[in-house]
């Protein structure tokens, strides 16, 4: 992948460029200084002045305007005493008011003027101070001698002229390298880089463009529930515009979240706990592009969310694998057999096996999206007093193992088939096989062989002994989950595993008659069928323990009718 790049200026050309920008404006503060303290003894600085006087008031004798500009301070004191003449006593300070005032606008004013623009206005200004200065002449017999202003604002405009240049070369690269740092936070921020991207916008000056992407990352940082950042992003941008959209509601929201001693940083969670949903005020957390709901169910290895696809308004359920309770070795096992999960399903398509939709990982937790299953598991059905109709049952584990019989011939063994892995819908009669997460590619020769999966209550004895399993392991936990939804109870029971896998391996069943003494005969027979202990007593395949289900489905209506 491309790599992005940052516009960089070498460091002596902006010093060079700062240097004489600097200079510039000084020397005319300078020049201003200057003339206020030793203009007097300058004739050369009150040219204006002379000019004006040699136009107006120039006596008989004096028709050189060269040798009017070159006279002495004390013979144009003369001249202007012969021309009846005499200078206010407050001349000095309104001449060096006017000097100082004029160079503050030379350099605050006129950079952001610009030069077209003063040109104008420095002429205006020049040109109301000739008249002002002829009207004391004529009305006040006064001289005021504001020829030293208007030097200075016709010298200053044109060392100005020279000052702008760079300034605008400066400025133009300045922006352009401001842009070019903005758009590059805008890409790394759409390839999941807020960090990078806050890195990129830290010597940018403040802009409405450089706080909204500063905002757009603290809203990416909330949703990835990295909350610690985001109130650190919040309050960048507060220090730099205090009413910034809603950005103090934002950090304050965020206060109180970490006040009530929620998950505040990606990883600081373990296996089974919720992520935290907070109030409005922050944004809902996503994984990968799916916002987060609520929580729907936990497993051994993570927690499942209820969530959204926002781009096509697509529910969807995201199952989850959190990174924190595992060390490293144990993990990347984990890891294996979770993304297995998505390749599994990813290759089947039925009716009764969940759509895997997309797959992800971040830095805490690795996450699977699925379609999400309308219904309750089927271990709310396997509970005494809460058992379904014979009928249903029957019917409803048909359809698992015809979906079961599916993924076979797909080379792909569940090995975790029980009531919690089986979505059934009440109102639609839908079902719904998940959880292939531990599931077996037949023809990956990755897979291990001797590692025992699964829920043990449901586990055949050939993969509790670690051997390896083929289709006839799910028959048997499927027979395992037919006795359970028949009776409510399972045919071995343990306090401890090792006691459990003990009567597994060397244990008659119990008959699921102790259980449920009406229980049909034919029912009975099959169960004993699938659940044998060796495997090829068992059913041949999935699709044969669907057409007994099924045979035996229709010789209970045919009772029931008669």
């Amino acid at each position: 992948m491309n790599q992005p790049f940052i516009i960089t200026v070498p460091v002596n050309s902006l010093a060079f460029v700062f240097s004489r920008i600097f200079s510039l404006r000084l020397l005319i503060i300078g020049l201003a200084l200057v003339f206020a303290f030793t203009g007097e003894a300058l004739p050369m600085l009150g040219w204006a002045d002379r000019v004006l006087f040699g136009s107006l008031g120039n006596p008989s004798d004096i028709v050189d305007p060269g040798a009017l500009v070159r006279m002495s301070p004390e013979v144009f004191s003369s001249a202007l005493e012969a021309r009846g003449l005499y200078e206010p006593p407050w001349a000095a300070v309104a001449i060096r008011t006017g000097l100082m005032v004029s160079a503050l606008f030379l350099v605050l004013a006129v950079p952001r003027m610009g030069a077209g623009v003063a040109l104008p206005v420095i002429l205006l200004a020049a040109g109301s101070l000739v008249v002002l200065q002829a009207a004391f002449m004529f009305y006040e017999n006064a001289w005021l001698p504001l020829g030293e202003v208007v030097t200075l604002l016709v010298t200053g405009y044109l060392i100005m002229l020279f000052w702008l240049q760079p300034r605008r070369d400066l400025e133009a690269l300045s922006e352009n390298v401001q842009a070019a740092r903005t758009r590059l936070g805008k890409l790394l921020l759409q390839q999941g880089q807020p960090d990078e991207a806050l890195e990129v916008l830290s010597e940018c000056p403040p802009s409405e463009d450089t706080l909204g992407l500063q905002y757009d990352i603290a809203i990416q940082q909330e949703r990835k529930r990295q909350y610690d950042k985001a109130r650190t992003t919040y309050r960048q941008i507060l220090g730099q515009k205090r009413k910034y959209r809603d950005a103090d509601k934002r950090l304050a929201a965020l206060e109180n979240l970490n006040a009530e001693g929620a998950t505040t940083v990606a990883g600081s969670f373990d296996s089974t706990r919720t992520l935290v949903l907070p109030e409005q005020s922050v944004s809902r957390p996503t994984l990968g592009r799916y916002e987060i709901e609520r929580e729907i169910g936990r497993g051994a290895m993570g927690v499942v969310y209820l969530g959204k696809d926002p781009k096509i308004a697509r529910t969807v359920a995201i199952k989850t694998l959190s990174y924190q309770a595992f060390d490293d070795n144990e993990l990347r096992d984990l890891k294996s057999r979770f993304f297995r999960e998505a390749e599994a399903a990813g290759r089947l398509s039925h009716p009764a096996i969940v759509t895997v939709y997309d797959v992800g990982e971040e830095a805490d937790l690795a996450f699977i999206a699925m379609d999400y299953a309308r219904g309750r598991p089927l271990s709310e059905f396997g509970k005494p007093g809460r058992l379904l109709p014979l009928a249903t049952v029957l019917d409803i584990v048909a359809r698992v193992a015809d979906a079961l019989d599916y993924a076979h011939r797909q080379k792909i063994i569940h090995r975790d088939i029980k009531p919690g892995n089986i979505i059934f819908n009440p109102d639609s009669g839908e079902i719904k096989i998940t959880d292939f997460g531990i599931a077996k590619i037949s023809d990956d020769s990755r897979t291990r062989t001797g590692s025992v999966m699964g829920s043990p209550l449901y586990m055949s004895p050939e993969q509790l002994k670690g051997q390896k399993v083929t289709g006839a392991s799910d028959t048997y936990s499927l027979g395992i989950t037919l006795y359970k939804l028949v009776s409510g109870e399972t045919p071995y029971q343990g306090d401890t595993l090792a006691n459990l896998t003990y009567q597994i391996l060397n244990k008659r069943p119990k008959s699921v008659r102790e259980f449920n003494p009406e229980l049909p005969n034919g029912v009975v027979r099959l169960i004993n069928k699938a659940i044998q202990r060796e495997p090829d007593k068992r059913f041949l395949s999935a699709a044969t323990m669907a057409e007994a289900l099924r045979r035996q489905a229709s010789r209970e209506a045919k009772e029931e009718a008669s």
